[in-house]
């Protein structure tokens, strides 16, 4: 096979259905690593909360409403970063139970599991005050129990999809040009 040929192979519109696989591999990854990591793993940052703020990071128009995507910002005395949670609904159950100069604990995940998850190293994995833990990991975890498995489905189609497309296409190339 020539390297015409090759590059013929790979830069196709049948790429797109091998790039989806990929994705989709990626994701069931990033949903095993985050399903089998445990609390122990995760890195504790304890101090005192500096400054609470709450930030509008997408607005979605459906067709009866906006879905509004908000992002906590939590900062404590002792780090230079802030540290963040995703949701498309209030914060009050967590600002309620918070206030700034309480002492909390924030667990985030290890930069380098990071980018194998589908959580960053800055994001909130859990946040505790004392003995009161707001935002659960063991919830968190049990929201991707079974998740994996339709990813690696999707992944899995795609994969075939493109080998069956891709397979015609190279057998006409040898054929045609022997």
């Amino acid at each position: 096979m020539t390297k015409k040929q090759i590059l013929k192979l790979v830069f196709h519109k049948d790429t797109i259905a091998l790039i989806a696989s990929l994705v989709f591999l990626w994701f069931t990854i990033g949903i095993l690593v985050d399903s089998n990591y445990h609390k122990k793993d995760l890195i504790s940052h304890i101090g005192q909360l500096v400054k609470i703020d709450s930030v509008i990071t997408k607005v979605k128009d459906k067709p009866l409403f906006k879905e509004i995507t908000k992002e906590l910002r939590l900062t404590l005395d002792n780090e230079g970063n802030y540290f963040t949670t995703l949701t498309t609904k209030n914060f009050g159950v967590i600002t309620s139970k918070i206030n700034i100069g309480d002492t909390v604990t924030i667990f985030t995940k290890s930069r380098l599991w990071g980018i194998f998850g589908l959580k960053k190293s800055s994001n909130i994995s859990q946040l505790t005050k004392g003995d009161n833990v707001i935002i659960d990991f063991e919830k968190y975890k049990e929201t991707l129990s079974g998740l994996y498995i339709l990813t690696l489905i999707a992944s899995a189609g795609f994969i075939i999809f493109y080998y069956v497309r891709t397979r015609r296409r190279y057998i006409f190339d040898i054929a045609s040009n022997p």
